[in-house]
């Protein structure tokens, strides 16, 4: 009862964290995503942010799997349980610990098997690149053995989902979940071929079912590729809409002749718009902590739009408390003090 409380309480507060950080949160199902046994397989852009979107994304409660080395001391595993995370160890965590992957796909069978819903990043670490790299084989594993267990009457199901950030790590940026098309494990069974071409079928599916939900500019085109890409692409209202665009932009040759897109030159100074004043000066504290912690703590660029995220969460409600506790103090009046604590977050909506 206390974990559901905690992780229920967690998932709104993250919801409404998610409607500031982000400008536009929009989400896509291609397809209602299935009930009973579900294995998410997602790209992995901005490390454990991404996670959070697309648990809040759904109506689902998936279990996540997790790098096994933020689990180690004995606090934090008992919170990171009630919150629906399981570790799993990689070669850096050390060859022995690699045997305990094995009861970690024992632990998930159970839960595929109680009708729950798992996330994984099939790319095995997180890559800040618009594009998906291989797929590695533990999710197909995982699905297979599941319905090997219950006699091929679990009928699980992988859906392919795509995570499109406009940014990685700017705050009031834009970002597109979209879940695909599921994928039944049992009907892309072949019980006349061998386990690894049956674990091939499913990898191959998954990662087509997850590359036109994002945008994948080719590896070995990336550099021209994207400078093209961030040169050409017109805005788009619609963040589908702008993902079909972006693809479609990808797609032509760099060389060829397309006027770069000026948008960002022709923007009017941010600076002259008074709320966006209002909104960084009473803001100051919690970003400059913000921009110390990144800067100073932070060694994988990677985790900076988590960071930014999560220590957000934290640092802004409380600076919120002491500001309208400086401004009553001040004011002695608390119609003024709560029309300005209401003016802060309004603000952070507003911004431009």
């Amino acid at each position: 009862m206390i974990q559901k409380i905690v992780y229920h309480s967690l998932k709104q507060y993250c919801k409404t964290a998610l409607r500031f950080y982000f400008s536009r949160w929009q989400v896509q199902e291609i397809v209602p995503i299935p009930k009973g046994p579900v294995i998410f397989v997602s790209n992995h852009q901005n490390a454990f942010l991404d996670a959070v979107l697309i648990s809040c994304s759904s109506s689902r409660e998936p279990w996540f799997l997790t790098r096994a080395n933020v689990f180690n001391d004995p606090w934090a595993k008992k919170f990171l349980t009630m919150l629906q995370m399981i570790p799993v160890y990689r070669f850096r965590d050390g060859f022995n610990t690699l045997r305990k992957n094995d009861e970690v796909i024992e632990n998930c069978v159970k839960l595929l098997s109680q009708q729950k819903s798992i996330l994984i990043f099939g790319e095995g670490n997180h890559n800040d690149q618009w594009f998906l790299k291989p797929l590695q084989k533990g999710f197909a594993r995982m699905a297979i053995a599941a319905e090997e267990r219950n006699n091929w009457k679990l009928d699980v199901q992988i859906v392919p989902v795509g995570i499109q950030y406009e940014s990685h790590i700017d705050f009031r940026s834009r970002v597109l979940v979209t879940f695909g098309n599921p994928i039944s494990v049992k009907e892309n069974y072949n019980i006349e071929s061998s386990a690894p071409e049956n674990i091939d079928v499913l990898l191959k599916k998954t990662s087509e079912g997850i590359q036109p939900l994002m945008l994948h500019i080719d590896p070995e085109h990336y550099e021209s590729k994207l400078i093209y890409w961030r040169s050409n692409r017109q805005m788009k209202t619609d963040l589908i809409e702008q993902l079909q665009a972006d693809q479609k932009l990808i797609l032509q040759n760099p060389s060829s002749d397309v006027i770069p897109n000026k948008r960002e030159d022709q923007k009017s100074n941010p600076w002259k718009n008074p709320i966006r004043i209002y909104e960084s000066i009473n803001h100051f504290p919690p970003r400059f902590i913000l921009r110390w912690i990144l800067k100073n703590k932070v060694k994988d660029p990677q985790f900076i739009g988590s960071l930014k995220y999560a220590l957000g969460m934290v640092l802004v409600p409380g600076f919120y408390v002491i500001q309208t506790g400086l401004c009553f103090v001040i004011s002695q009046s608390w119609p003024i003090s709560i029309a300005y604590f209401l003016s802060l977050p309004i603000s952070v909506l507003l911004r431009r």
